[in-house]
């Protein structure tokens, strides 16, 4: 009898487990459309999508999706704020979340799916978006440069969804762009095109082809 209910015991342990490293999908789209309505200037939706993310996160501390986001959102309440001295306490703090979100990063979250994209990959496109749009004077690009090119080497690139891999690779050609790498910018922006995503991106990736002359 004691046998059996110990077996009971793990065996409801262990499905918790797993269900607690299931990510919540149908949650985890919510969330991102409001962080997405949050960085085209809602405050509300942007307020609303650090408290989903922050939910999230405390649902499952080790998904290092949901503490990019969180950072993302307050870099956005930062960006919003009318004080300096805010602007620079929530970019920050936002920024810190990030790396910490990098800094979890394991093995496991190659095969991790969130809306069918790689963890891996969400999160150092998050951080690598975030961080590479920071003044230089907050020395945050350093990491948001480690973040792309960390993606971009990824093998776990291939299972992203195009609309992930095209705004990847945009980032990529902003960088080369603002570089002056001329022949990279070019490469990447071909591969955005490659993609054949439904997105603005592989639109705006053709007119910069043929504005270069390619």
């Amino acid at each position: 009898m004691k046998h059996a209910i110990l077996t009971l015991a793990i065996a409801l342990a262990y499905g918790n487990a797993l269900a607690a490293a299931v990510p919540d999908n149908a949650a985890f789209s919510a969330a991102r459309q409001q962080f997405v309505a949050g960085a085209g200037g809602d405050a509300s939706a942007r307020d609303a999508s650090i408290d989903a993310f922050e939910k999230l996160a405390g649902s499952q501390p080790g998904n290092p999706v949901y503490l990019a986001y969180q950072g993302a959102g307050f870099t956005l309440r930062g960006r919003d704020a009318f004080m300096p001295w805010d602007k620079m306490k929530f970019t920050e703090k936002g920024a810190d979340m990030i790396e910490k979100a990098l800094s979890l990063l394991a093995p496991e979250h190659d095969t991790l799916l969130l809306g069918g994209t790689p963890a891996s990959i969400e999160t150092r496109l998050v951080a690598a978006s975030t961080l590479l749009a920071m003044p230089e004077f907050m020395n945050r690009r350093s990491g948001g440069k480690r973040a792309l090119q960390a993606a971009l080497d990824s093998q776990a690139l291939a299972q992203a969804p195009a609309p992930v891999r095209a705004n990847l690779f945009s980032v990529a050609a902003r960088v080369a762009a603002e570089e002056k790498r001329s022949a990279d910018e070019v490469g990447y922006l071909r591969q955005v095109v490659a993609t054949q995503a439904t997105t603005p991106h592989v639109a705006k990736a053709a007119a910069r082809l043929k504005e270069l002359g390619q």
